[in-house]
């Protein structure tokens, strides 16, 4: 899954474990324009579905963009 946030490319992709839960987002959130790769989020939390996971992934990421990325 890709979106567009605020002057920001999100990219959420999932990995599969062999667990209870086992779906996990990988978020990478990139400038726009150039696509330069400015953070990587792992969450470690896990998931019923791929879908759920890119969802938590997508909001996780947002939230990073509006209040914890750093000045760039």
């Amino acid at each position: 899954m890709e979106e567009q946030y605020k002057g920001y490319t999100i990219q959420v992709t999932t990995e599969h474990h062999n667990s209870n839960f086992p779906w996990t987002p990988i978020c990478r959130i990139m400038h726009k324009g150039s696509r330069e790769l400015i953070k990587q989020l792992d969450w470690d939390i896990g998931y019923d579905t791929p879908d759920q996971a890119e969802k938590v992934g997508l909001m996780i990421s947002k939230k990073w963009i509006d209040v914890g990325k750093p000045n760039l």
